[in-house]
């Protein structure tokens, strides 16, 4: 399932290619290379939501836990202790996180944007 998008981003890519090649015969064909890289970055974005939806949130708990052990081993304090006060913890363990919410959001972002400027392309060309 890992090498799906690579494998659609590999097709995609070729075609879009050969129609900017075959662009020298016919002008049209450069909407069929936006729609392609259109749908390439529609792809990409809907991937990505997909696996941060599924695999992030469940790297996040993973994270989370060694987080745990390691504030526990670390500041030498009980398990008890520490789940008494696990909301400040999780909290805490947000704030560590946040760079990499932020990457993963600005790369849906971004795939969003390029798909925007592909249709602002096709629509002024």
């Amino acid at each position: 399932m890992n090498k799906i998008p690579y494998i659609v981003t590999a097709i995609t890519v070729c075609f879009a290619g050969l129609f900017a090649i075959l662009n020298r015969f016919w002008a049209g064909f450069v909407y069929f290379v936006l729609a392609l890289l259109l749908a390439l970055s529609l792809f990409w974005a809907g991937w990505f939501l997909y696996r941060y939806f599924t695999d992030f949130k469940a790297e996040l708990e993973e994270g989370f836990k060694l987080f745990k052990a390691e504030k526990i081993n670390k500041t030498q304090i009980t398990a008890e202790t520490f789940d008494q006060n696990e909301k400040a913890y999780r909290k805490n363990y947000s704030k560590h996180v946040f760079k990499d919410k932020f990457m993963k959001w600005f790369q849906i972002a971004f795939c969003f944007a390029l798909a925007v400027a592909f249709i602002l392309g096709m629509v002024f060309i």
